[in-house]
């Protein structure tokens, strides 16, 4: 990325030799990190490493245990979360902090309100907020309540938010793990911005190709240890994976079908209220069938249709060629589906254990005629531990005491664990490190080659193209066509999803850049899906 306005040399925050532990758990040993002012300074390391503990720690929500902390070269304390703002530092959490019942304006000038005769002015707090969501390029109803937004809305609010005031070093952790790619572009437009104005940002992310992209700098953590700090420029992707892991992945993935001619699922006409409109598809057994679609384009509202969480007004749906009404999800479980929702809060129990949660749809399998197996119980959930490499000392421990990565873990690995005969899976590496995401490649290779079929959207393309046999192309709510064989090219999936038209319909581009500035075009000229 490049600036008129280089990166200070000096820090404007250092950490050094930092220690950290929760009970008997050391989450930070000896970890030492910088960031200067006009620099994008990205965090990687597998979920546990220890990263979300460092930040933390300069947020003013935890104190460190030793080490000293230094703030534009001066030695400093940041005890609270008030001293962090007062500083100037603010944090974008992974875990969104939007309240469902208040609106957009309410949830963004929360605590800033301007009062008026000592009343709340709700006409300059609209003023304010399409302002600040202005400077996002970010259309959303002001008015509207925030639990009527989708999560990739919900996270814009959010940014928005922390960009409010004086800014001095800003932290976003997985600030895109919700986000299409238009509001991926938008958001490294402003993040460009912050570094012409000197503003400081430390960057968390699992997607490399963002951090290839965006940052300056690269500090890689592993067990709660700074393994290296290395420039963007001189390394690579691999390198970055083998300082994550302390090994070399075989990351790139070997595209192996398993899909039969047998169709397990058939969906006809497929209509909601929530805009779905006439989507007609196949899933064959043994497939894994591609979702992919820009925001707003259904990919979330079709997962949640075909699962019972959502009605259906028009259409049809068969499981194994019995037509189907599902009233609830759990008429969709019955009939053998299981889902992992974008959002994962929706999914979880933090104050359950993880051996809880893991086991929590597999009832049949643990209790057998109503009586609890706990040792099988044990066994099963010590099982998918080990296969998703979920970081815990125990399946006995509370979920709310892992990490967000690793609770991410634990709600894919409850329905890897039920190992139904069709798994829709929403995003499912969102947020999860190259390691897990390498696990869960292969797991579902696993899983097609044993029979079972799988239903994937993602906003990662290259990850989607690789795992899939077909594609699904969705545009606000309908289905644009079905890409497979020799058509199933990156190309050919982003005219689609950007123009809502075939791949024979849409003028072709000489190149994929010029695809991105179509894309651009389209944002500029205010395009429903912006």
């Amino acid at each position: 990325m490049t600036t008129d306005r280089p990166a200070s040399t000096a820090p404007a925050l250092a950490m050094e030799h930092i220690y950290k532990s929760f009970g008997g758990v050391h989450a930070l040993t000896d970890t030492s990190f910088e960031v200067r002012p006009g620099e994008v300074h990205a965090l990687l390391g597998e979920n546990g490493a220890g990263k979300s503990t460092l930040v933390k720690i300069v947020a003013g929500v935890h104190e460190r245990d030793a080490g000293a902390l230094r703030w534009q070269g001066e030695p400093a304390e940041i005890r609270s979360v008030t001293d962090a703002e007062r500083m100037g530092i603010h944090i974008i959490y992974q875990q969104l902090n939007v309240l469902d019942h208040l609106t957009v304006a309410e949830n963004l000038t929360l605590g800033r309100e301007r009062i008026r005769l000592s009343f709340v002015d709700v006409g300059e707090e609209r003023r304010r907020t399409i302002g600040a969501l202005a400077a996002l390029g970010v259309e959303i109803d002001v008015d509207a309540p925030a639990g009527s937004l989708r999560v990739a809305e919900k996270q814009l609010i959010e940014i928005a938010r922390a960009l409010w005031g004086d800014v001095r070093l800003l932290i976003m952790d997985e600030p895109t793990s919700s986000l299409g790619e238009r509001e991926v572009d938008r958001l490294f437009e402003i993040i460009a911005r912050l570094r012409e104005h000197g503003i400081a940002v430390i960057y968390i992310s699992h997607k490399l190709e963002e951090v290839s992209r965006i940052a300056d700098r690269i500090t890689v953590l592993r067990d709660g240890h700074t393994v290296g700090t290395v420039d963007a420029g001189e390394t690579n992707q691999d390198d970055l994976i083998a300082m994550m892991v302390g090994r070399r992945l075989g990351h790139a993935i070997e595209k192996i079908t398993h899909a039969t001619d047998r169709v397990v699922l058939d969906v006809d006409s497929l209509g909601t209220d929530t805009g779905l409109s006439r989507i007609s598809f196949t899933l064959r057994q043994g497939e894994v069938l591609g979702v992919y679609g820009l925001l707003g384009s259904g990919r979330t509202e079709l997962a949640r249709a075909l699962f019972g969480a959502d009605p259906i007004g028009e259409g049809s749906i068969a499981v194994n060629g019995n037509v189907v009404r599902f009233g609830s999800p759990a008429d969709a479980k019955r009939r053998g589906l299981g889902l992992v929702t974008e959002d994962r809060a929706e999914a979880s129990f933090p104050l359950l254990t993880i051996r809880e949660n893991l086991t929590a749809p597999s009832w049949d399998r643990i209790a057998p005629g109503g009586w609890l197996r706990s040792a099988r119980e044990r066994s099963l959930a010590q099982k998918m531990v080990d296969a998703l490499r979920i970081r815990t000392p125990s399946v006995n421990e509370p979920l709310s005491r892992l990490s967000g990565g690793n609770q991410q873990k634990v709600v894919v690995g409850r329905w890897l664990l039920r190992e139904v005969p069709i798994l829709i899976l929403d995003d499912p590496t969102s947020g999860i490190d190259v390691g897990a995401k390498d696990e869960l490649y292969h797991l579902i290779g696993e899983m097609t080659a044993a029979g079972r079929s799988v239903i994937m959207t993602s906003s990662e393309l290259p990850e989607l193209l690789a795992l899939s046999d077909r594609i699904l192309v969705l545009h606000h709510g309908g289905l644009v066509g079905i890409l497979e064989g020799g058509e199933l090219t990156q190309e050919n999936v982003i005219r689609m999803a950007v123009a809502g038209a075939g791949p024979k319909e849409v003028p072709q581009p000489r190149s994929l850049e010029e695809s991105a500035a179509t894309t651009s075009a389209g944002v500029a000229g205010g395009d429903p899906d912006a």
